[in-house]
C-alpha cells in the first residue's frame, strides 16, 4: 500500500504519491517543523493535525489525503496556509531532525516536500471542503501536550515518531 497527497480540484497539478516508509519521514518532519512553529492554539491545531497522520496507529498506506481535508478555516486560512508553508520550510531547513532517531534519505524527502509546498501555494478558499472544517476528531484536543522524546504535538494516540519505533 502507499500513500498520495492530492489536490483534485486542481487535476493539472500532480499529486504527491509516497510509500509507506517515506510517508513517515515526511510526516515526522513536518510534525517536528509545525510543532516547534506553532505558537497559538490554532497554530498547534494544525500541528496535532499533521501528527495525527500516523501509520504507526492508523496502518500503513491509509494516511494520504486531499488538501482540501486540511482542518482550513475560511477566516484564518491566509495565517493557516502561511503556517504550512512555513512548517515545509522550515522541515526543509532540517530543524529538530536529530530529534528523529534516524537519517531521513533527502534525495528522497526533499522533492516531496517541494512539491507539497506547489500544492499548498496553489490551494485556494474555494476548494476547502465542508469535512475539513469539523473540529471533532484524533487531532483537535482542548489542551495539547508534547511529546517528551521529540517536542512535537501529540495527537490523540500520541507521538507519531514514538509510535514508529
Amino acid at each position: 500500500m502507499a500513500n498520495s497527497i492530492t489536490y483534485d480540484a486542481r487535476p493539472d497539478l500532480p499529486y504527491l504519491p509516497m510509500n509507506n516508509s517515506l510517508m513517515s519521514v515526511f510526516i515526522d518532519v513536518l510534525a517536528l517543523a509545525a510543532s516547534s512553529l506553532a505558537s497559538t492554539p490554532r497554530q498547534c491545531q494544525l500541528a496535532a493535525w499533521i501528527a495525527a497522520r500516523d501509520q504507526g496507529i492508523f496502518g500503513l498506506g491509509t494516511v494520504g489525503f486531499d488538501i482540501a481535508e486540511m482542518p482550513w478555516e475560511i477566516e484564518s486560512f491566509v495565517e493557516d496556509r502561511s503556517f504550512i508553508l512555513r512548517t515545509i520550510e522550515t522541515a526543509k531547513a532540517k530543524r529538530d531532525w536529530h530529534r528523529l532517531g534516524y537519517e531521513p534519505k533527502e534525495e528522497w524527502l526533499m522533492p516531496c516536500l517541494d512539491k507539497f509546498h506547489v500544492l499548498l501555494a496553489a490551494f485556494v478558499p474555494a476548494d476547502i471542503r465542508a469535512e475539513a472544517t469539523d473540529r471533532k476528531g484524533l487531532w483537535s484536543a482542548p489542551e495539547f501536550e508534547r511529546c517528551p522524546a521529540h517536542g512535537l504535538i501529540k495527537h490523540a494516540h500520541g507521538c507519531p515518531i514514538c509510535n514508529g519505533a
